[in-house]
């Protein structure tokens, strides 16, 4: 069995937050040097860092507020305060693509053929700097797992045995960047590749949030059968599955 993680704290930094920065950081550095394979001009890419940075913060503590309104109905402040925590990965995705896509509208100097590049370079890397944040998330323990009997579990401080939910969804995104890694020398046409990561990525999270707990004040608000993040997942598999088939329709 997994012991249980409380909060840790390593020098001046909290876990969580540190391996958050360490996993920008990985996929920045790997972005770095695809693009320089792909003789990119790594100038774009230090100019667009800033821009995905502030959408990541802006989506992520969006879709956690969004989600979880309750808890700041009687205290408008707390919505800005952002260091007690309180982030959702859909909300981080979009408003990181959302400032991603605003970044190239500005600049028209840029080609179509560069764009669709940099799209599949942040299709690579975006994998890996999940891997590396997650870590920090299963170090605290963040996400509640459910019940199971499964010798992996995590032994929770009243004696429950939860699935490690944090650890599935590190072993997952390491899996999808393997999988990406196999598909680029066989998808010919420039930008396919963000949207088998997002089919990939949508697909497999709907599956693994069965394994979070739902007793929990913290837990996903559910919709019907299933939690606000796996109808964002049936969506989005759904929407980028059909870019990706009228792409394939096209040559």
């Amino acid at each position: 069995m997994i012991p249980y993680f409380s909060l840790i704290k390593i020098g001046m930094f909290y876990t969580w937050g540190m391996f958050l920065a360490l996993g920008i950081l990985t996929s920045f550095v790997f972005a770095l040097n695809q693009a320089k394979k792909e003789k990119i001009p790594a100038q774009i890419f230090w100019d667009l860092l800033l821009w995905i940075l502030v959408g990541i913060i802006i989506g992520a503590r969006t879709g956690y507020v969004v989600e979880f309104i309750g808890k700041f109905k009687n205290s408008f402040w707390d919505i800005f305060k952002v260091w007690d925590g309180g982030m959702t990965f859909y909300g981080g995705l979009f408003g990181g693509a959302a400032s991603f896509f605003l970044f190239f509208k500005r600049k028209k100097e840029i080609s179509q053929i560069t764009f669709k590049k940099i799209i599949d370079i942040s299709a690579l890397s975006l994998p890996l700097g999940i891997a590396v944040g997650r870590i920090g998330c299963f170090l605290i323990n963040d996400h509640l797992g459910s019940n199971t009997r499964f010798f992996w579990g995590i032994v929770w401080p009243d004696g429950s045995i939860r699935h490690p939910v944090a650890l599935y969804l590190i072993i997952n995104a390491l899996l999808i960047f393997l999988i990406l890694n196999l598909l680029k020398n066989k998808i010919e046409k420039s930008g396919l590749l963000f949207y088998c990561f997002l089919v990939i990525y949508s697909f497999t999270r709907f599956f693994l949030d069965f394994t979070r707990g739902s007793e929990s004040l913290l837990s996903d608000p559910s919709i019907l059968w299933f939690s606000v993040s796996q109808w964002i997942s049936i969506f989005l598999f759904a929407f980028s599955l059909q870019l990706i088939l009228k792409n394939k329709r096209r040559g």
